[in-house]
């Protein structure tokens, strides 16, 4: 049997009854509570995740030519510094195709009923590891400027770590919605904040 390409996460998205505040945030609202989900890229991204993908390959590439040194008839200490290298190099290779299928495949899902709150993302339709809050009033959902601490980091596209969205203790906040706009973003937390009867 023929394996299936897996699908991308604006096709899972795009196939499940929801209503959409921008196209990349759908959520549901049923009498459990509020489900949102978030893809970790927009249809527009394609070019940025081509570049990701030439980048991995050249990367792949130059790490392997550079591994083969060590087969061949150089000092010790240069073999030392070479393995270092690749130790580096094999760091950013699972990082950066870590962030590539995420961005191309993934989709942030939050659970939120009464003031439990439930994170996870999940991959080619499978569902990731959940963690779960509570959140309290004073330190609702909010919008992270990008003047806050961090803030560029979480704005870059090769990142598949923390967000434009974020809950808990300022300076430490736990982080959702990657590079979202500020329009969205806004509205997103503004619909959580509703559903948790908090006035922003």
């Amino acid at each position: 049997m023929q394996n299936k390409k897996p699908k991308s996460a604006v096709e899972v998205t795009e196939n499940r009854p929801m209503k959409f505040i921008s196209e990349r945030i759908g959520f549901e609202q049923s009498e459990e509570g509020l489900t949102i989900r978030i893809k970790a890229s927009k249809p527009g991204d394609i070019q940025k995740l081509n570049i990701m993908k030439v980048w991995i390959v050249a990367w792949s590439a130059s790490g392997l030519l550079i591994g083969s040194a060590l087969f061949l008839d150089y000092p010790s200490d240069l073999k030392i510094y070479l393995a270092v290298f690749l130790a580096f190099w094999a760091y950013f290779l699972v990082k950066i195709t870590r962030a590539y299928y995420f961005r191309k495949y993934g989709i942030e899902t939050l659970y939120l009923n009464g003031d439990q709150c439930m994170l996870r993302r999940d991959v080619h339709g499978r569902s990731g590891k959940p963690y779960f809050f509570r959140i309290k009033e004073k330190n609702a959902f909010r919008w992270l400027n990008k003047q806050q601490k961090g803030a560029w980091f979480y704005d870059s596209f090769w990142v598949d770590s923390g967000g434009n969205c974020g809950f808990g203790k300022p300076g430490a906040e736990y982080r959702f919605g990657l590079q979202l706009e500020e329009t969205e973003g806004k509205a997103l937390v503004k619909m959580l904040n509703k559903e948790l009867k908090i006035t922003a």
